[in-house]
């Protein structure tokens, strides 16, 4: 066993001078774009607002880069922002993974309640008006849609950590290690034997590894968890598929990817070389214990829960039968008081 993927360098798009675009970016953005396509489309299936998943993103954006940066000085680096406090506005030079989660999750809390108590306002016009009312808002039937797509998102949102060499994890021969990234005393080591500048020249490089046998000179290779992350959440993306053939309880999703992905991070973790421990784990273990407690509540609580789907078809169903009685009495009404007027006339 010897590992293939050879020392590139770091992806990025030249503009200016002193100025480039980075594959992390690109790559972010693009999971943005497609996870929340994917997460709209699954909320329409389930018979919720999908402008609402659109309302959403731009505060998801802030989530992840605003707690991602947050998370990334509180737990990983505190030093750093009591030597430089205004290390808390540079958003670029950091993020947490997990950072990013909870700031995403203050902030979707936030906006669905006041997205609910929009429906409020609504619905109480509405019904002043004799219209149809619409459901109130579930947020754990958005959080399913919601992680539905970043399925998707975080594949392409790691697959940008695995072009930044962002995760490095312990020297390996296994076969998708990474060469050049390994982390040593003074920054990463290089693997001059093994390194390519080019698509062209990485993939020659490549066959050139899987021909020959391993020798000293090609350098170290170390796993990248980044690459190992998008690998996963690749794999959940037809799991999801396959298990939306049925309706589910509300909070499924979500519960089966706190589940999910908790465990496998918690074990990724373990090959992690540059990263802070309190005694002995990372600030992401612990979230990830986080992670399936929520879970597993999840599942406690809500696996006997009506799923959306059925419980928005009864909700639209009893709204019409409202709606065709207060027609029906309005048209009752109406008779007798044409009924009462004719008689009054005829005594007359």
């Amino acid at each position: 066993m010897k590992p293939l993927i050879p020392a590139f360098p770091i992806v990025k798009i030249p503009i200016v001078a002193d100025f480039a675009i980075h594959g992390f970016g690109i790559l972010v953005a693009l999971g943005f774009v497609f996870g929340s396509r994917m997460a709209m489309r699954k909320a329409a299936r389930d018979g919720l607002d999908p402008e609402v998943i659109n309302r959403i993103v731009s505060w998801m954006v802030a989530g992840v880069f605003v707690g991602g940066h947050l998370g990334h000085l509180l737990m990983y680096y505190p030093e750093d922002l009591l030597n430089d406090p205004m290390s808390i506005f540079r958003v670029w030079e950091g993020l947490s993974s997990f950072g990013g989660f909870v700031g995403c999750t203050i902030l979707a809390v936030i906006f669905f309640q006041r997205e609910d108590q929009a429906v409020v306002e609504a619905n109480r016009k509405a019904k002043e008006s004799g219209q149809a009312m619409q459901p109130r808002i579930r947020i754990l039937g958005y959080a399913d849609a919601m992680l539905f797509g970043f399925t998707l998102g975080w594949f392409l949102g790691r697959m940008g950590c695995f072009v930044a060499h962002d995760h490095p994890g312990i020297e390996t021969n296994f076969y998708l290690g990474v060469y050049g990234m390994c982390e040593g005393a003074v920054g990463r080591v290089p693997a001059p034997g093994a390194a390519c500048d080019s698509l062209l020249g990485c993939w020659t490089k490549f066959q050139y590894l899987l021909s020959e046998p391993y020798h000293p000179g090609l350098g170290k290779a170390c796993h990248d968890l980044g690459l190992y992350e998008a690998f996963w959440s690749l794999a959940m993306i037809p799991v999801f598929v396959w298990l939306d053939k049925k309706p589910r309880f509300p909070g499924f999703y979500t519960a089966c990817w706190l589940l999910s992905y908790g465990s496998i991070r918690v074990v990724l973790d373990v090959f992690r070389t540059a990263d802070t421990r309190y005694f002995g784990v990372t600030p992401a273990q612990i979230g990830c214990l986080v992670m399936l407690a929520g879970g597993s509540a999840i599942i406690l609580y809500n696996r006997k829960k009506k799923p959306l789907v059925t419980a928005n078809a009864e909700h639209w169903a009893a709204q019409k039968a409202r709606l065709a009685s207060a027609e029906a009495s309005g048209a009752a009404e109406h008779a007798e008081s044409a009924e009462g007027s004719e008689s009054a006339e005829g005594s007359e």
